[in-house]
C-alpha cells in the first residue's frame, strides 16, 4: 500500500477505512491531492520560466542592440546638423 500514490486497489481503501476510519482516509486523500497539485504547479512554473528565458531574453538582447545603434545614429545626426548650421551661418 502506497499512501502518496494513494491506494492502488479499492480493497486497500477498505483496509484503511477499517483500521483508521473515514477521517483518516479523508485526510490522506486531501494530502495526496494537494501534493499532486503542488507537483503539477511546480513543473508548470518551471516550464514557464524556461519559455521566458528562451523567448524574452533574445528579444531583450535584440532591443538593446537596436537602442545602441539608434543612439549612435542620433549622435551622428547631431554632428551633421551642427556642421550644417555652422556652414549656413558663414
Amino acid at each position: 500500500m502506497e499512501l502518496f500514490g494513494f491506494v492502488e486497489q479499492w480493497s486497500d481503501m477498505g483496509w484503511l477505512l477499517k483500521h483508521f476510519g473515514p477521517l483518516f482516509v479523508a485526510v490522506i486523500f486531501f494530502i495526496w491531492r494537494d501534493y499532486r497539485r503542488e507537483d503539477r504547479l511546480s513543473s508548470r512554473i518551471s516550464q514557464l520560466e524556461d519559455e521566458q528565458r528562451e523567448i524574452i531574453l533574445p528579444l531583450v538582447r535584440g532591443t538593446t542592440e537596436v537602442v545602441v545603434r539608434n543612439t549612435e545614429v542620433m549622435q551622428q545626426n547631431i554632428k551633421v546638423m551642427e556642421r550644417l548650421e555652422h556652414a549656413l551661418n558663414r
